[in-house]
């Protein structure tokens, strides 16, 4: 494995500014990904990579237990990032890797206490369909990325363009459930579209004029349904 072809490819696919933050990118990857595995894998693994590299395997301590919620998340505080640009990060790093020495991902995958590969793998897209090496301006998911996200929010359908929920009341409740929607819109600085049918009520969310999901959408999805939970069960959120 040639270190410049993997910093090159992995600046390519993240379309990141220059060499230097596709390098901290490919340290910052392999660094987190290093905790996760036993002291002996950090040896054999760091066989694999270029000598400049090696160094990334050399963490200290046994193996740390991680979800792919926290990998995203430490790999974005080492990137001074969002755990969102973390994952499109972390793909380019790992496509990039299979490319230059298919062996040494499959290795990864093996020494890894549980599946955190998968939430860095690409999901039907490539890793640079992600536009959005901005952390502040939001990602645009796959089809495949929505399938996955919506088997925790089992209430919703849809696919990349949009996702919606319909939920049916007694009108007297839709004031207070549409107000406490919008107020948890505002909050996250996203938008939903409220359609009322006599007792239904249908939220639609997807990111701006683009009409693409996104992950603060996902994140309102969640946040909506503790409003239905509340004043379905009688509440008024405030």
């Amino acid at each position: 494995m040639k270190y410049q072809n993997l910093v090159e490819s992995v600046q390519d696919r993240t379309l990141l500014d220059n060499s230097e933050n596709a390098r901290e990118a490919v340290e910052a990857v392999l660094t987190t990904l290093a905790h996760c595995v036993t002291p002996d894998a950090r040896t054999q693994l760091a066989e694999h990579l270029p000598g400049s590299l090696e160094q990334t395997m050399e963490v200290p301590g046994e193996t740390e237990i991680r979800d792919s919620n926290a990998l995203l998340i430490e790999i974005a505080h080492r990137l001074d990032s969002t755990p969102e640009h973390a994952r499109y990060v972390g793909q380019a790093v790992i496509d990039s890797l299979r490319t230059e020495d298919p062996g040494l991902v499959d290795e990864l995958r093996g020494e890894l206490h549980s599946d955190l590969l998968a939430v860095l793998e690409p999901a039907g897209e490539p890793p640079h369909r992600a536009r959005s090496v901005d952390p502040g301006v939001p990602t645009e998911l796959s089809d495949a990325d929505v399938e996955q996200a919506l088997r925790r929010l089992p209430e919703w359908t849809g696919d990349h363009s949009g996702i919606r929920r319909t939920v049916v009341l007694p009108q007297d409740r839709h004031i207070p459930l549409v107000n406490g929607v919008q107020t948890e819109a505002r909050k996250t600085n996203d938008h939903v579209r409220v359609d009322q049918d006599g007792d239904s009520v249908t939220f639609t969310l997807n990111t701006g004029r683009e009409g693409v999901v996104t992950e603060p959408d996902l994140e309102l999805a969640e946040r909506i349904d503790r409003v239905v939970a509340e004043v379905g069960s009688g509440g008024r959120p405030g």
